[in-house]
This record gives C-alpha cells, structure tokens and sequence, in this order.
C-alpha cells in the first residue's frame, strides 16, 4: 500500500461528522476489501479499452425501406463501394435500360459478375458449388441469383468491381397470379441512387413491370424470382406502381407497397 492508500482513510474520517469509533475486525476487513476495489479500478479505467469484435455488416430491410411499415429480414450484405459513396459510379448508373439484355451464363458479363458475387460472399458459399439464374445486364451492370442450394444471395456489380451482395431468401410458394416482394433497398443519392427489390411470384405470373419516379422497369423473372434495380436520384427502395402481366394475358396494377409482405 503506497502513501497515498495509508492517508485516504484518514482523510475521509476528517470530513465524517459522526463520533470517531474503533472500527471491528468485520468493519475493518470491508473497509480494506472496498479500498482495493475502488483503486483497482481505477487502474483498469486507464487501461485503453480493448478493439470491438468485427461484425459481418447486417441491414435491416424495411419492406419500402424508408417508406412502409413491415420488416422483411435481416440479412448479411457486402458492399464494395464506388467513388462517390454510391454502390455503382455515376457512370454506370447512366448507362442503365429499362429492358434488359439477358446472356447466357456462360458470356464474359455473366462470368465476371458470378464470380464477382461469390467472392463477395465467400463465408457463405465457402468453396461449394453454386448456380446461377436472374441473370440480367443493364447498360455496363450485371444483376445475378447466386445460390448452392442453401444460401441464396442477389447481386449486382460492374466491370471495375463495384457492387453490392446480398443474401436473400428462398422463393416462396405463393397463389398463381401473386407477387410478393423478399428484399428490398436504396442505396447512394443524387447520381449515384439506386432502388432494387426482388422476390417471388406465382406460376401464372408472365412479367412485372415497375413504375417509379417516371421510369419503366421490366423485371426479370426466372424459377418464380422476381428482381429489378433501377437508378433513382432520390431512392426509397420501392416503386410507385407494379403492373402485372399473366400468362392468359391480363393485366392489373397495384401500388409499390401492397407486394411487400403483410406479416
């Protein structure tokens, strides 16, 4: 016990009002244990605090991200962001099409982006085999379904490696002619703004077509996933209108909110 330690006692005794009394050997023993728990203490708090454990990054996606009221998943997301603090450069969000063009999964663009997609989520698929379907380009963007039969993640990225992955869920059994959205987000503002969503419909269910801030956005649909993404300089992660095509071709349009999820 240092100088310091010896006097604390007696200094604190000299602001007591209360009648100086011998203290018990009990007393005595809390006093002294009490003493060396402040002043470890305060040791500690001078050490530096340790590093925070890193997180795999999780984002909550509100189904219409800012805008409705239902929660769709949590979900682990990668980002590799382009300069500007968007997900893809300004650029390639230009060169975006309402319609896209849809390779084979064997062409340079489908390559390049399935092997971009599994890397980003390389803790996920862990060297097991994958496949591959939503497979989309819009302008110099790649859109692409990743699954090895039990983790599903949805894609997009451009040549330079930009992008975003995100795990999504399994397809959903649902009423031929319904929608329903999975996921959902915005990402980037201004130039760099982006919407996508994307998630299941029924068997009779031909197209869904998107209509938000004066775009048309045909989706693509394949083993009944539904995904689109489309610039927007204000994003909300929805889209005004969905219109509906089936297969005995009738149509019906909803409102961007009614597919998300109603429990």
């Amino acid at each position: 016990m240092n100088d310091h330690e010896k006097n604390l006692p007696r200094l604190l005794a000299a602001l007591d009002a209360a009648p100086v009394r011998e203290l018990t050997e009990a007393e005595s023993a809390r006093k002294e244990h009490l003493l060396r728990t402040v002043m470890n203490s305060a040791a500690s708090a001078s050490q530096p605090a340790a590093p925070p454990r890193r997180r795999r990054p999780l984002l909550w996606v509100a189904a219409g991200a800012l805008t409705a009221a239902a929660a769709v998943a949590v979900v682990g997301q990668a980002v590799l962001s382009a300069p500007a603090s968007g997900v893809l450069p300004a650029a390639e969000l230009a060169s975006w099409t309402g319609t896209p063009s849809r390779p084979s999964a064997t062409s340079p663009e489908a390559v390049a982006a399935e092997k971009w997609c599994v890397k980003a989520l390389g803790s996920d698929y862990a060297g097991r085999s994958v496949s591959y379907a939503n497979l989309d380009v819009r302008g110099s963007v790649t859109s692409v379904v990743v699954t090895d039969g039990k983790t599903t993640s949805y894609c997009l990225t451009d040549k330079a490696g930009h992008g975003m992955a995100e795990v999504i869920g399994p397809v959903k059994k649902l009423a031929a002619n319904a929608i329903e959205l999975d996921s959902a987000g915005a990402h980037g503002e201004g130039s760099t703004g982006l919407n996508y969503l994307e998630g299941s419909v029924g068997s009779d269910v031909k197209a869904v077509t998107l209509l938000d801030g004066g775009r048309t956005i045909e989706a693509t649909i394949q083993n009944n996933r539904f995904t689109a993404w489309w610039p927007s300089a204000d994003p909300s992660g929805s889209a005004d209108k969905v219109v509906i095509t089936l297969k005995n071709g009738s149509t019906r349009t909803v409102t961007g909110h009614s597919i998300f999820p109603k429990d």
